[in-house]
């Protein structure tokens, strides 16, 4: 084969075999190893000049509210399927366990007025009914929610999320969720009860550990400690932005139960009112928190991806592939 001349601003001659061809396409960008495993990290986050932006990660607030809109529109369908599971189990427990609570404080109310003994076996036995119930749902709410961190993960991807496949990957991380996440709320609680300010900070570091628990190993407190510090602005931000969606949401669910046990006191009202004043509690304050996590799950991922590329490299894929998304 003749050598061809030397095109305009060619870098180097052509060679025997003609021109050099041209550099082969690599991919999408992938983050070099992370410290522990490789070189030293420089320090600076996000793909290089000439990559487009992360659909996960973003350099601002602006940034991270419009991926969580974006993802969210991708994969509601998969989290509303999650959420309606949850909502059925919701809704039955607590419409039994405030409807019992009503029957009994008239019961015990009717007793002490006729100077008899309450059953207390009869309400035993509700409450302990209600305990497993109450366990059973939080069992099945963590399974939802670490299901739906691989659904917004593979949403940001491009691809169609697969419910049945979260959900398989879901069970494996449901024993560690239940044990950090016990943990989580005892510290949640105990900072409440110490002073309402470090309550609010301990839930709003602990927010991100359900996506902790399904994508990393080791010590979910910890790493969520960790996380929230390595910007504690941008954290503070992305955190008590979702804290507020869900205290809003939980303030109105809880005004308009009050207002249906209000219209149907147990003392005088009837058993069917007591019953459809609980059914409606529960139901609006099932809707209200099933509806905000369209939202706020896809928030509360994209701001892990946010507080851990602050920290060490990171981009969609490697999410991806600690997800199992293959």
């Amino acid at each position: 084969m003749s050598e061809l001349p030397p095109y305009p601003s060619q870098p180097v001659p052509p060679g025997p075999g003609g021109q050099p061809s041209p550099a082969p396409y690599a991919g999408p960008w992938v983050p070099p190893q992370s410290p522990q495993w490789g070189p030293q990290w420089s320090g600076q986050w996000g793909p290089p000049p000439g990559y487009p932006p992360d659909p996960l990660i973003s350099p601002d607030f602006g940034g991270w509210w419009q991926r969580g809109f974006t993802i969210a529109k991708r994969c509601w369908r998969q989290i509303l399927a999650l959420q309606a599971i949850v909502g059925v189990l919701t809704f039955t427990v607590e419409t039994v366990s405030t409807a019992w609570q009503s029957f009994a404080t008239r019961d015990m109310d009717q007793a002490a007025a006729a100077g008899d003994d309450p059953a207390l076996i009869t309400l035993f036995a509700g409450s302990g009914l209600v305990i497993v119930g109450t366990v059973v749902v939080m069992i099945v709410s963590m399974l939802a929610t670490l299901a739906a961190v691989r659904i917004v993960v593979e949403a940001a991807t491009g691809r169609e999320p697969d419910l049945g496949a979260a959900l398989a990957a879901a069970v494996g991380r449901v024993g560690p969720m239940f044990g950090w996440g016990l943990l989580a709320g005892l510290l949640i609680v105990a900072g409440l009860c110490a002073c309402v300010v470090p309550g609010l900070y301990f839930a709003a570091v602990l927010l991100v550990l359900s996506p902790v628990i399904a994508l990393e190993r080791g010590n979910g407190i910890g790493r969520c400690f960790k996380l929230f510090h390595g910007d504690f602005g941008a954290s503070l931000a992305r955190t008590a932005t979702i804290l507020g969606i869900v205290f809003g949401a939980a303030l109105a669910g809880g005004a308009i139960g009050l207002i249906a046990s209000l219209a149907a006191p147990p003392a005088t009202a009837s058993t069917g009112a007591i019953i459809a004043a609980a059914a409606v509690s529960s139901g609006v304050s099932v809707v209200l928190s099933g509806a905000i996590r369209l939202l706020t799950d896809p928030l509360t991922v994209t701001a892990y991806a946010d507080m851990r590329a602050r920290i060490e490299p990171l981009s969609t894929a490697v999410l991806a592939h600690e997800a199992g998304i293959r």
